[in-house]
């Protein structure tokens, strides 16, 4: 609604990709210009939404355009004005297919451009962007084409992808990911992928990981493109790191970083004198258990050990970040059933996620709590519980109302406070198995 000043994930979603956006993307990639019932917008925004409704079918999206929603995005096509619009998903489903997947990638990067205008300080009076890296399996139906695409486990059945998503440390909002099989002659890594992913990052951010990304290709890469790192590294790799330095708790020492021999036999592209000068450090801590563990990070960063140690504490967060992507978003099984659709949906099934975040931040910002108390999950509820009201308001005084009911709903989906890590350690009841297990024939026998 015009005049507003707070927003929506439909209003975040307009104001971040309006009609003029759309109509210059058609002639770029010179799509047809024609009026259509799922016109390029509303196709789009159809597509992010399936990700945010649990149910998630075409049918379901298209009864909403069926039930003249949203009023917003619809065309002014004479079966829409007519309210003759067919309940059947050919229409829709065309459409799917036939938009490209540059149109995505395009929305997917001017949303969180438009989102990450705003942002909060990961450490006091310290106001440089963090993303932290982490990367998630997800299993896809099992079809030629995508079994081609993404090779099952030898021993398993669904094609496997392998995803790596960067997400901004205080506000959660994910960059565009990067993916490719986990298995087969072209399967990629967690390392690899980083370095897709690192020309997707605005200029001059942090880049952090756990031991995964405590590599050498990562750091050089990053320092390369102007980005500082703060790494977790093993112990061994400390070791060789440090050349000879005692490694006990409290170091912190001038390094220079080079690459061993198999780190260039698997980069044969490395400059002679590739080298990434940082410090290395090592800390003794405590966990939420109360137990004490020895961290060793390589960073590029000027801040005290004080505030490495506290900023790297923050990584945890990633971790419940990509539950609620997988489960919440329902990204831990995807449905489309060729290579190009997969691609879109999980390109746009991010744009959802970060639309829901920036509801998210919002509630928090107005109601002075912190956004990561909130649960992700139950605001995902309440947001979808109230797009049909919000798109039901007829008068900007009753859709402010709705919008500042939904915002104090989102801010007391706060998660319990706990001090300590559950006292019952985790347990699973097993399952019985009624029927016989499915093998896959080895390829040696006939």
């Amino acid at each position: 609604m015009p005049g507003s000043d707070l927003s929506g994930v439909l209003d975040l979603y307009s104001e971040a990709a309006p009609a003029h956006f759309f109509e210059s993307l058609e002639n770029d990639f010179d799509l047809p210009a024609r009026r259509r019932i799922f016109s390029l917008t509303l196709v789009v925004w159809l597509m992010i939404s399936q990700r945010l409704d649990p149910k998630a079918t075409l049918s379901s999206s298209v009864q909403q355009v069926v039930q003249h929603r949203p009023r917003k995005l619809l065309s002014d096509h004479k079966r829409i004005r007519e309210r003759t619009v067919s309940c059947h998903t050919g229409a829709y489903s065309d459409a799917r297919q036939a938009m490209p997947l540059a149109v995505a990638e395009k929305v997917a990067d001017r949303v969180l451009d438009h989102l990450m205008q705003s942002q909060r300080e990961a450490l006091p009076g310290w106001g440089r962007r963090v993303f932290i890296l982490d990367g998630s399996s997800l299993e896809m139906p099992h079809t030629t084409k995508l079994v081609k695409a993404y090779p099952p486990h030898p021993k398993s059945h669904w094609p496997v992808l392998l995803m790596l998503v960067a997400q901004e440390l205080t506000t959660a909002l994910a960059e565009r990911p990067c993916w490719g099989p986990m298995y087969g002659p072209e399967a990629v890594s967690e390392q690899a992928l980083t370095e897709q992913l690192l020309e997707r990052l605005p200029d001059h951010s942090v880049l952090m990981g756990d031991i995964n990304f405590g590599v050498f290709s990562v750091a050089f890469a990053a320092t390369q493109r102007g980005h500082d790192v703060l790494l977790r590294l093993q112990p061994n790799r400390a070791g060789v790191v440090g050349r000879g330095l005692s490694l006990q708790s409290g170091l912190d020492q001038q390094v220079c970083w080079r690459p061993s021999a198999y780190e260039r036999k698997q980069h044969p592209d490395l400059p002679a004198d590739a080298c990434v000068r940082g410090r290395l450090i090592a800390q003794q801590v405590k966990t939420s258990n109360g137990s004490s563990v020895m961290l060793y990070l390589f960073t590029t960063l000027q801040l005290t050990v004080e505030q490495l140690v506290e900023l790297y504490g923050q990584r945890w967060n990633v971790e419940t970040d990509l539950r609620s992507l997988k489960r919440t978003v329902d990204l831990q099984i995807l449905h489309c059933r060729s290579a190009d659709m997969i691609a879109k949906e999980l390109v746009l099934a991010i744009v959802g996620y970060n639309l829901v975040r920036a509801v998210m931040n919002a509630a928090a910002k107005e109601y002075k709590l912190d956004p990561r108390r909130l649960s992700f999950s139950r605001s995902q509820d309440v947001v979808n519980a109230a797009l049909p009201g919000l798109d039901a308001a007829t008068k900007p005084v009753e859709y402010q109302a709705r919008l500042r009911r939904m915002l104090q709903l989102v801010a007391s989906c706060k998660l319990p406070n706990r001090t300590a890590r559950r006292s019952p350690p985790r347990k699973v009841w097993a399952h019985g198995c009624k029927f016989a297990r499915h093998r896959v024939a080895s390829p040696n026998k006939s």
